[in-house]
Protein backbone atom coordinates (compact mmCIF):
# COMPACT_ATOMS: atom_id res chain seq x y z
CA UNK A 1 0.00 0.00 0.00
CA UNK A 2 2.70 2.20 0.73
CA UNK A 3 4.54 1.59 -2.37
CA UNK A 4 0.88 2.71 -4.36
CA UNK A 5 0.90 5.71 -2.26
CA UNK A 6 4.37 6.66 -2.91
CA UNK A 7 3.92 6.00 -6.97
CA UNK A 8 0.51 8.00 -7.22
CA UNK A 9 2.29 11.24 -4.93
CA UNK A 10 5.21 10.87 -7.78
CA UNK A 11 2.40 11.34 -10.00
CA UNK A 12 0.76 14.13 -8.53
CA UNK A 13 3.52 15.97 -8.11
CA UNK A 14 4.36 15.35 -12.37
CA UNK A 15 1.26 16.23 -13.05
CA UNK A 16 1.37 19.43 -10.99
CA UNK A 17 4.49 20.13 -12.22
CA UNK A 18 3.61 19.87 -15.70
CA UNK A 19 0.18 21.99 -15.21
CA UNK A 20 2.56 24.97 -13.48
CA UNK A 21 4.46 24.61 -16.25
CA UNK A 22 2.08 25.23 -18.76
CA UNK A 23 0.28 28.28 -16.56
CA UNK A 24 3.81 29.42 -16.68
CA UNK A 25 4.58 29.19 -19.77
CA UNK A 26 1.41 29.26 -22.11
CA UNK A 27 -0.59 32.35 -21.81
CA UNK A 28 2.56 33.68 -23.32
CA UNK A 29 1.38 32.45 -26.58
CA UNK A 30 -2.45 33.47 -26.16
CA UNK A 31 -3.60 35.92 -28.70
CA UNK A 32 -4.39 39.39 -27.47
CA UNK A 33 -7.97 41.46 -27.77
CA UNK A 34 -6.98 44.29 -29.96
CA UNK A 35 -5.47 47.67 -28.74
CA UNK A 36 -5.91 51.11 -28.86
CA UNK A 37 -3.35 53.49 -27.31
CA UNK A 38 -4.20 56.78 -28.32
CA UNK A 39 -8.12 55.82 -27.55
CA UNK A 40 -10.20 58.58 -25.95
CA UNK A 41 -11.14 56.39 -22.83
CA UNK A 42 -13.78 59.12 -21.52
CA UNK A 43 -15.29 58.88 -25.37
CA UNK A 44 -15.36 55.30 -25.33
CA UNK A 45 -17.54 55.02 -22.17
CA UNK A 46 -19.69 57.76 -23.36
CA UNK A 47 -20.91 56.20 -27.06
CA UNK A 48 -20.61 52.81 -25.12
CA UNK A 49 -23.40 53.72 -22.31
CA UNK A 50 -25.21 55.41 -25.47
CA UNK A 51 -25.19 52.11 -27.35
CA UNK A 52 -25.59 49.68 -24.82
CA UNK A 53 -29.07 52.20 -23.62
CA UNK A 54 -30.23 51.91 -27.07
CA UNK A 55 -30.00 48.24 -27.12
CA UNK A 56 -31.70 47.53 -23.89
CA UNK A 57 -32.14 44.01 -23.97
CA UNK A 58 -33.34 42.70 -26.84
CA UNK A 59 -30.23 44.02 -28.60
CA UNK A 60 -27.53 43.50 -26.16
CA UNK A 61 -26.19 40.66 -28.03
CA UNK A 62 -26.16 42.80 -31.24
CA UNK A 63 -24.45 45.71 -29.04
CA UNK A 64 -21.38 43.32 -27.91
CA UNK A 65 -20.92 41.80 -31.51
CA UNK A 66 -20.64 45.42 -32.74
CA UNK A 67 -18.79 47.54 -30.26
CA UNK A 68 -17.01 45.12 -28.11
CA UNK A 69 -16.14 41.71 -29.49
CA UNK A 70 -15.69 42.30 -33.39
CA UNK A 71 -13.05 45.65 -32.78
CA UNK A 72 -11.63 43.67 -29.77
CA UNK A 73 -11.47 39.97 -30.43
CA UNK A 74 -10.49 38.89 -34.06
CA UNK A 75 -9.88 35.07 -33.14
CA UNK A 76 -13.83 35.24 -31.92
CA UNK A 77 -14.33 36.46 -34.99
CA UNK A 78 -12.45 34.04 -36.90
CA UNK A 79 -14.15 31.27 -35.04
CA UNK A 80 -18.00 32.25 -35.20
CA UNK A 81 -17.41 33.82 -38.65
CA UNK A 82 -16.11 30.57 -40.54
CA UNK A 83 -17.03 29.83 -44.01
CA UNK A 84 -19.06 26.94 -43.57
CA UNK A 85 -22.47 25.19 -44.70
CA UNK A 86 -25.77 26.34 -43.57
CA UNK A 87 -28.78 24.77 -45.33
CA UNK A 88 -30.73 27.24 -47.32
CA UNK A 89 -33.96 28.64 -46.18
CA UNK A 90 -37.15 30.55 -47.17
CA UNK A 91 -37.26 33.49 -44.94
CA UNK A 92 -40.74 35.06 -46.60
CA UNK A 93 -42.88 34.12 -49.34
CA UNK A 94 -40.41 35.53 -51.99
CA UNK A 95 -36.86 35.85 -49.85
CA UNK A 96 -34.30 33.40 -49.50
CA UNK A 97 -31.11 32.45 -48.00
CA UNK A 98 -28.86 30.79 -50.26
CA UNK A 99 -25.41 31.84 -48.89
CA UNK A 100 -23.12 30.05 -46.14
CA UNK A 101 -22.24 30.82 -42.93
CA UNK A 102 -19.83 33.57 -43.24
CA UNK A 103 -21.55 35.24 -45.64
CA UNK A 104 -24.97 35.99 -47.19
CA UNK A 105 -26.75 35.41 -50.45
CA UNK A 106 -29.68 36.43 -50.72
CA UNK A 107 -32.30 35.40 -53.76
CA UNK A 108 -35.27 37.89 -54.13
CA UNK A 109 -38.39 35.66 -56.48
CA UNK A 110 -40.22 38.19 -58.75
CA UNK A 111 -43.28 37.37 -61.22
CA UNK A 112 -40.32 37.90 -63.95
CA UNK A 113 -37.14 36.13 -62.81
CA UNK A 114 -34.94 36.76 -59.89
CA UNK A 115 -32.68 39.18 -58.34
CA UNK A 116 -29.36 37.62 -56.24
CA UNK A 117 -27.70 40.09 -53.44
CA UNK A 118 -24.19 39.19 -53.40
CA UNK A 119 -22.28 36.01 -54.74
CA UNK A 120 -20.21 34.65 -52.35
CA UNK A 121 -16.86 34.04 -51.97
CA UNK A 122 -15.67 33.01 -55.53
CA UNK A 123 -17.06 31.20 -58.52
CA UNK A 124 -16.47 27.91 -56.86
CA UNK A 125 -18.87 29.00 -53.94
CA UNK A 126 -21.70 30.27 -56.69
CA UNK A 127 -21.33 26.81 -58.03
CA UNK A 128 -21.27 24.51 -55.12
CA UNK A 129 -23.36 26.54 -52.45
CA UNK A 130 -25.43 29.20 -54.43
CA UNK A 131 -26.91 27.48 -56.92
CA UNK A 132 -27.70 24.10 -55.16
CA UNK A 133 -28.98 25.73 -52.49
CA UNK A 134 -31.45 27.80 -55.26
CA UNK A 135 -31.93 24.31 -56.79
CA UNK A 136 -32.83 22.75 -53.18
CA UNK A 137 -35.24 25.78 -52.92
CA UNK A 138 -37.31 25.16 -56.04
CA UNK A 139 -35.73 27.78 -57.43
CA UNK A 140 -34.45 27.75 -61.33
CA UNK A 141 -31.06 29.65 -61.67
CA UNK A 142 -31.34 30.27 -64.97
CA UNK A 143 -34.03 32.63 -63.81
CA UNK A 144 -31.43 34.87 -62.20
CA UNK A 145 -31.98 38.26 -64.18
CA UNK A 146 -29.54 40.82 -61.96
CA UNK A 147 -27.09 40.33 -59.12
CA UNK A 148 -26.97 43.25 -56.80
CA UNK A 149 -23.78 43.67 -54.91
CA UNK A 150 -23.66 45.56 -51.98
CA UNK A 151 -20.12 46.67 -52.25
CA UNK A 152 -16.90 45.85 -53.58
CA UNK A 153 -15.19 43.53 -51.10
CA UNK A 154 -14.20 39.84 -52.57
CA UNK A 155 -16.56 37.92 -50.55
CA UNK A 156 -19.86 39.60 -51.47
CA UNK A 157 -18.78 39.98 -55.31
CA UNK A 158 -16.19 36.47 -55.77
CA UNK A 159 -18.87 34.59 -57.67
CA UNK A 160 -21.27 37.25 -59.81
CA UNK A 161 -18.44 36.19 -62.70
CA UNK A 162 -20.04 32.30 -62.46
CA UNK A 163 -23.52 34.08 -62.72
CA UNK A 164 -22.71 36.14 -65.07
CA UNK A 165 -21.16 33.51 -67.33
CA UNK A 166 -23.59 30.64 -66.42
CA UNK A 167 -26.76 32.31 -66.65
CA UNK A 168 -26.77 35.49 -68.14
CA UNK A 169 -27.24 37.62 -65.46
CA UNK A 170 -26.26 41.58 -65.25
CA UNK A 171 -23.62 42.31 -62.45
CA UNK A 172 -24.84 45.98 -60.53
CA UNK A 173 -22.84 47.68 -57.80
CA UNK A 174 -22.01 51.35 -57.71
CA UNK A 175 -18.92 53.66 -59.62
CA UNK A 176 -16.84 53.51 -56.55
CA UNK A 177 -16.82 50.31 -56.31
CA UNK A 178 -16.98 48.94 -59.24
CA UNK A 179 -13.09 50.99 -59.55
CA UNK A 180 -12.55 48.55 -56.43
CA UNK A 181 -13.30 45.50 -57.95
CA UNK A 182 -11.62 46.50 -61.20
CA UNK A 183 -8.54 47.69 -59.77
CA UNK A 184 -5.15 45.66 -60.16
CA UNK A 185 -5.72 43.98 -56.97
CA UNK A 186 -8.95 43.93 -57.28
CA UNK A 187 -9.80 45.37 -53.58
CA UNK A 188 -6.63 43.04 -52.26
CA UNK A 189 -6.90 40.84 -49.39
CA UNK A 190 -7.32 37.41 -50.60
CA UNK A 191 -9.32 38.18 -53.59
CA UNK A 192 -6.58 39.63 -55.48
CA UNK A 193 -6.15 37.07 -58.40
CA UNK A 194 -10.25 36.22 -58.63
CA UNK A 195 -11.07 37.52 -62.08
CA UNK A 196 -13.96 40.16 -61.51
CA UNK A 197 -17.32 40.47 -63.58
CA UNK A 198 -17.87 42.70 -66.09
CA UNK A 199 -19.36 46.16 -65.42
CA UNK A 200 -23.15 45.58 -66.89
CA UNK A 201 -24.61 48.16 -64.60
CA UNK A 202 -23.93 51.12 -62.61
CA UNK A 203 -25.65 52.23 -59.65
CA UNK A 204 -26.11 55.33 -58.52
CA UNK A 205 -28.28 56.87 -55.19
CA UNK A 206 -31.95 56.73 -55.69
CA UNK A 207 -31.76 54.19 -58.30
CA UNK A 208 -34.19 51.49 -58.55
CA UNK A 209 -34.15 48.18 -60.01
CA UNK A 210 -37.55 47.16 -61.00
CA UNK A 211 -38.27 42.74 -62.40
CA UNK A 212 -41.43 41.90 -62.59
CA UNK A 213 -43.80 43.56 -59.92
CA UNK A 214 -40.90 43.95 -57.63
CA UNK A 215 -38.41 47.14 -57.20
CA UNK A 216 -35.43 47.37 -55.06
CA UNK A 217 -34.77 51.30 -54.06
CA UNK A 218 -30.65 51.57 -54.04
CA UNK A 219 -28.84 54.12 -51.62
CA UNK A 220 -25.49 55.38 -51.81
CA UNK A 221 -24.15 55.06 -48.26
CA UNK A 222 -20.30 55.21 -47.69
CA UNK A 223 -18.16 53.77 -45.05
CA UNK A 224 -17.39 49.97 -45.47
CA UNK A 225 -16.95 50.49 -48.48
CA UNK A 226 -16.48 54.61 -50.44
CA UNK A 227 -19.60 53.06 -52.47
CA UNK A 228 -21.52 50.63 -50.63
CA UNK A 229 -25.05 50.51 -51.75
CA UNK A 230 -28.04 49.87 -49.78
CA UNK A 231 -31.48 48.71 -50.49
CA UNK A 232 -34.97 48.93 -49.42
CA UNK A 233 -37.63 46.00 -50.81
CA UNK A 234 -40.95 44.62 -50.10
CA UNK A 235 -41.21 40.99 -48.69
CA UNK A 236 -44.09 38.87 -47.72
CA UNK A 237 -44.97 36.67 -44.44
CA UNK A 238 -47.52 34.34 -45.65
CA UNK A 239 -49.17 36.84 -48.09
CA UNK A 240 -48.35 40.10 -45.44
CA UNK A 241 -46.60 42.37 -47.41
CA UNK A 242 -43.32 44.24 -45.27
CA UNK A 243 -40.44 46.59 -46.33
CA UNK A 244 -36.91 44.86 -45.79
CA UNK A 245 -33.61 47.06 -45.54
CA UNK A 246 -30.46 45.66 -45.93
CA UNK A 247 -27.64 48.45 -45.06
CA UNK A 248 -24.96 46.85 -47.59
CA UNK A 249 -22.44 47.78 -44.66
CA UNK A 250 -22.90 47.62 -41.30
CA UNK A 251 -19.70 46.47 -40.41
CA UNK A 252 -18.37 50.11 -40.00
CA UNK A 253 -15.47 51.86 -40.90
CA UNK A 254 -11.81 51.11 -39.98
CA UNK A 255 -9.83 54.51 -40.09
CA UNK A 256 -11.26 57.55 -38.84
CA UNK A 257 -12.29 58.64 -42.58
CA UNK A 258 -14.39 55.77 -43.42
CA UNK A 259 -16.03 55.47 -39.59
CA UNK A 260 -17.09 59.13 -40.61
CA UNK A 261 -18.86 58.31 -43.30
CA UNK A 262 -20.30 54.99 -41.57
CA UNK A 263 -21.88 58.00 -39.00
CA UNK A 264 -23.58 60.08 -41.64
CA UNK A 265 -24.20 57.19 -43.52
CA UNK A 266 -25.71 55.68 -40.84
CA UNK A 267 -28.17 58.76 -39.92
CA UNK A 268 -29.20 58.70 -43.40
CA UNK A 269 -30.32 55.49 -43.53
CA UNK A 270 -32.46 56.23 -40.37
CA UNK A 271 -34.63 58.74 -41.89
CA UNK A 272 -34.46 56.94 -44.99
CA UNK A 273 -36.02 53.60 -43.27
CA UNK A 274 -38.12 55.52 -40.42
CA UNK A 275 -39.44 57.22 -43.25
CA UNK A 276 -39.73 54.80 -45.64
CA UNK A 277 -41.44 52.64 -42.59
CA UNK A 278 -38.90 49.57 -43.03
CA UNK A 279 -39.58 46.36 -40.37
CA UNK A 280 -37.60 44.03 -41.72
CA UNK A 281 -34.03 43.62 -40.94
CA UNK A 282 -31.63 41.99 -43.29
CA UNK A 283 -27.64 42.03 -43.55
CA UNK A 284 -25.19 40.79 -45.69
CA UNK A 285 -23.35 38.73 -43.29
CA UNK A 286 -25.24 36.39 -40.80
CA UNK A 287 -23.14 36.81 -37.77
CA UNK A 288 -24.48 40.79 -38.12
CA UNK A 289 -28.04 39.94 -36.61
CA UNK A 290 -27.61 35.91 -35.89
CA UNK A 291 -29.60 35.15 -38.69
CA UNK A 292 -28.13 31.44 -39.23
CA UNK A 293 -30.23 31.21 -35.72
CA UNK A 294 -33.42 32.82 -36.80
CA UNK A 295 -33.40 30.62 -40.36
CA UNK A 296 -33.02 27.55 -38.01
CA UNK A 297 -36.23 29.14 -35.79
CA UNK A 298 -38.23 29.63 -39.62
CA UNK A 299 -37.15 25.68 -40.81
CA UNK A 300 -38.15 24.09 -37.30
CA UNK A 301 -41.30 25.82 -37.66
CA UNK A 302 -40.95 27.45 -33.92
CA UNK A 303 -44.20 29.37 -32.95
CA UNK A 304 -43.64 32.87 -32.65
CA UNK A 305 -43.71 35.77 -35.44
CA UNK A 306 -41.10 35.63 -38.51
CA UNK A 307 -37.76 36.61 -36.89
CA UNK A 308 -36.73 38.86 -39.08
CA UNK A 309 -39.52 40.73 -38.80
CA UNK A 310 -38.14 43.84 -35.76
CA UNK A 311 -40.98 46.13 -36.70
CA UNK A 312 -40.23 49.88 -37.47
CA UNK A 313 -38.71 50.75 -33.63
CA UNK A 314 -36.89 48.18 -32.85
CA UNK A 315 -35.34 48.81 -36.90
CA UNK A 316 -34.39 52.05 -35.89
CA UNK A 317 -32.61 51.04 -32.72
CA UNK A 318 -30.52 47.90 -34.50
CA UNK A 319 -29.03 51.38 -36.50
CA UNK A 320 -28.64 53.56 -33.67
CA UNK A 321 -26.89 50.85 -32.17
CA UNK A 322 -24.33 50.57 -34.98
CA UNK A 323 -24.04 54.05 -34.86
CA UNK A 324 -22.82 53.92 -31.46
CA UNK A 325 -20.52 51.62 -32.26
CA UNK A 326 -19.20 53.34 -34.86
CA UNK A 327 -18.54 56.84 -32.89
CA UNK A 328 -16.78 54.16 -30.26
CA UNK A 329 -14.29 53.46 -33.11
CA UNK A 330 -13.68 56.43 -33.65
CA UNK A 331 -12.95 57.20 -29.71
CA UNK A 332 -11.00 54.29 -30.15
CA UNK A 333 -8.65 55.93 -32.68
CA UNK A 334 -8.74 59.14 -30.56
CA UNK A 335 -10.82 61.52 -31.70
CA UNK A 336 -14.63 62.10 -29.37
CA UNK A 337 -16.63 60.20 -32.32
CA UNK A 338 -18.92 63.34 -31.78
Amino acid sequence: MALHSMRYALLGAVCLGMAGLAAAQAPIAYPSQASFPHENREAVARHLAEGRKIAGSDLEADFNWRCLISPLDKKIVAGVQHDGLVPATKVFDNLYSIGQNAVSAWALDTSDGIIVIDALNNGDEARDILVPNMRALGLDPARIKYVLLTHGHGDHWGGAKYLQDTFGAKVATSETDWGMIESPNHGGGPFANLVPPRRDMVLKDGDVVTLGKTSVKIYVTPGHTPGALSMIFPVFDHGQRHLAGLMGGTGGGQDSVSAHKQIVSLARWQQITKAAGVDVLVTNHPVHMAATEKEALIRYGAPGPNPFIYGVDKYQRYMGVMSACSRVQLARLGETGD
